[in-house]
């Protein structure tokens, strides 16, 4: 009696056990947003967009072939949850935007930044996206632009802080830029083509928004006279290695290299016994670096460059 008693116990005591398994929800880390107060050192911010209240920002113009589609993503309701987008869409319209004429060279000041509506039912299609409430400058109007914090491109401000900074640091600066930078710049005056004499020395005059690709650019002169614009982003820009330097980095360079060397890093071009250095002032970093004890292989394009002891050896 008493084993069986002992078994029936062990069996309902098995049973019980089971079940007794739990999970528990683990919390996704929150992406950290800023909310310093803005350096004006940045154009873009990415996710820091806190940062942009109180701010002025300028409407950029576009090159006359994109006009007729305006600009997209100013909105009457940041919270809009009807199905005619023509209805929710600001100054509408052109090509179901925003009327270009109607906006171009408005400025804005940002009162307000605002979690995409949508942003916690779904995190992965719209938790980096953010709406700045705007109240624009002349009319008083209130719209909200919709914010993307992964691209560039897509904002299309000029923020009046980070533009007086940056024309105070730049006017009056000198800089070296390499020849291919003037393959296809004209003089701002008489609309001639520049001649770039390799290592010359040209000063900042002026920070514009050239009116043809409507980028942010200098305004540069020669000891010749001529003036022509260089982009913003060719002179401070991630892509703007092997492009442009300063005075004093170009003094540097030339005093480091031999002025043979330099010229040759200027114009482009690369010769056996370059430094990796060398080769990355003239042809900027590489697409691919393949590792070998007896070297390395830079790829450009098609083109390979072969190194040892940080030296090149060969190129085809």
């Amino acid at each position: 009696m008493n084993k069986t008693i002992t078994i029936l116990t062990l069996v309902l005591l098995s049973q019980f056990s089971y079940g007794q398994i739990t999970t528990t929800k683990v919390a996704e880390k929150k992406e950290e947003i800023s909310t310093e107060p803005y350096d004006s050192l940045q154009n873009f911010l990415g996710k820091d967009v806190y940062k942009y209240v109180g701010q002025d920002l300028y409407l950029k113009g576009k090159s006359e072939s994109l006009r007729k589609y305006g600009y997209d993503n100013f909105v009457i309701d940041y919270q809009y949850k009807g199905y005619k987008r023509e209805e929710n869409t600001y100054k509408c319209c052109d090509s179901y935007n925003s009327k270009y004429d109607e906006l171009a060279g408005k400025y804005f000041n940002v009162i307000a930044v605002h979690k995409h509506p949508k942003a916690e039912e779904s995190e992965y299609l719209y938790g980096k996206n953010f709406y700045l409430e705007l109240k624009e400058k002349e009319s008083g109007d209130k719209v909200y632009f919709e914010y993307d914090t992964q691209y560039e491109h897509s904002f299309p401000f000029i923020v009046v802080g980070f533009f007086e900074k940056v024309k105070n640091i730049v006017v009056g600066q000198k800089f070296v830029f390499a020849n291919k930078v003037f393959e296809s710049s004209t003089d701002v005056q008489t609309g001639d083509s520049i001649t770039n004499t390799p290592n010359q020395r040209w000063e900042c005059t002026d920070l514009t928004i050239e009116e043809k690709y409507y980028t942010l650019s200098l305004v540069v002169k020669n000891s010749l006279g001529q003036s022509t614009t260089i982009s913003y982003e060719s002179v401070f820009g991630k892509f703007s290695q092997g492009k442009s330097y300063t005075e004093k980095e170009a003094n540097e360079y030339e005093q480091k290299f031999g002025k043979t060397n330099w010229l040759k890093i200027l114009d482009g071009k690369v010769v056996i016994g370059f430094t990796e250095e060398m080769v990355l002032l003239s042809w900027g970093k590489p697409e691919k670096i393949n590792r070998a004890s007896y070297g390395d292989q830079w790829v450009y394009d098609g083109q390979y460059l072969y190194f040892e002891n940080g030296k090149l050896k060969s190129f085809n």
